[in-house]
């Protein structure tokens, strides 16, 4: 089975929490990876449907809706016709949409507590534009603004898929209403709602490195020490379970500092057209992100 739901973005706007959300629904199946990274990586495409389908829904009972929460599909532009190509145009979509500016900064933190990151956040918006010219790696990483361009990203899918299969979920109202938002989800995708659901969730906790030279060596340890662990430790599953282990306690509970105001203003401009013409194709109002 190959699934009938794809939640392709965006990524910072409570992906993780709906995965884990919908995976405690009996007649929901997401695999025990949330991003399959099919779509994207050239890597996995290219092995075809047939590998697609064995790595991640071979274990797939006879639940009605099967889903892949990928969260960089929404911001690739050849996603849509990838998609469309390997499952058809009759599948669901649920989009998670957050205040882009809002994305953008939680985006940066979460690169730079990776040890992507070394610049200030005003400083890497300045550089976004050339950096994202150097290839994929800074494409996923660096792509703070431009990922908040929803209604042309969102324009490309509905190219190809019909208007009434997919569902827009502003982050704001999910993070004030789990719940309720849930139930608008399930029937959406026409499962029971009237199901028991663990919503005392947390997913993706703010987290800061202890040590900036403990974070670069955990992220890029020398090659001997990779050599050594592997040696010593040769199950990946295992050697997995160590690193998050180490970064557990290498890690600190961290809140992000407020964005500066003038930074706030700079990019509601930036995104102040596209925003206007989002409200008009999802029909929601989106006032709150203008404040």
């Amino acid at each position: 089975m190959l699934p009938n739901l794809i939640c392709p973005g965006t990524q910072k706007s409570a992906t993780t929490t709906l995965y884990v959300l919908l995976r405690q629904h009996p007649d929901v199946y997401l695999p025990d990876v949330k991003e399959t990274h099919f779509f994207d990586d050239d890597g996995k495409y290219f092995k075809g449907i047939l590998w697609y389908e064995k790595v991640f829904f071979s274990e797939v009972k006879g639940e009605k809706i099967i889903g892949d929460i990928t969260p960089i599909y929404m911001y690739l532009d050849r996603m849509p016709q990838r998609i469309y190509d390997t499952l058809g145009e009759n599948i669901k979509f649920i989009f998670m949409l957050r205040n882009p500016i809002d994305r953008a900064y939680s985006h940066y933190w979460m690169s730079y507590k990776r040890g992507y990151e070394k610049e200030t956040f005003e400083k890497a918006i300045d550089l976004e534009k050339e950096r994202i010219k150097t290839g994929q790696f800074a494409i996923r990483h660096f792509s703070y603004v431009d990922r908040g361009f929803y209604s042309k990203q969102i324009k490309r899918f509905l190219k190809y898929f019909p208007r009434e299969n997919i569902q827009f979920i502003i982050f704001e109202d999910f993070i004030k209403n789990i719940s309720g938002i849930m139930k608008q989800i399930f029937s959406f995708l026409e499962v029971y709602s009237n199901i028991s659901i663990n919503y005392n969730i947390k997913s993706n906790p703010a987290k800061m490195p202890k040590s900036i030279i403990l974070r670069d060596f955990i992220k890029e340890p020398p090659t001997l020490v990779k050599k050594t662990f592997r040696f010593l430790m040769p199950n990946r599953k295992m050697r997995q379970k160590a690193i998050q282990a180490i970064e557990n306690i290498s890690y600190r509970t961290f809140e992000e500092p407020e964005l500066k105001l003038e930074t706030k203003y700079k990019l509601l401009a930036i995104y102040e057209k596209d925003l206007k013409e989002l409200e008009n194709i999802i029909e929601k109002d989106l006032s709150l992100w203008f404040k």
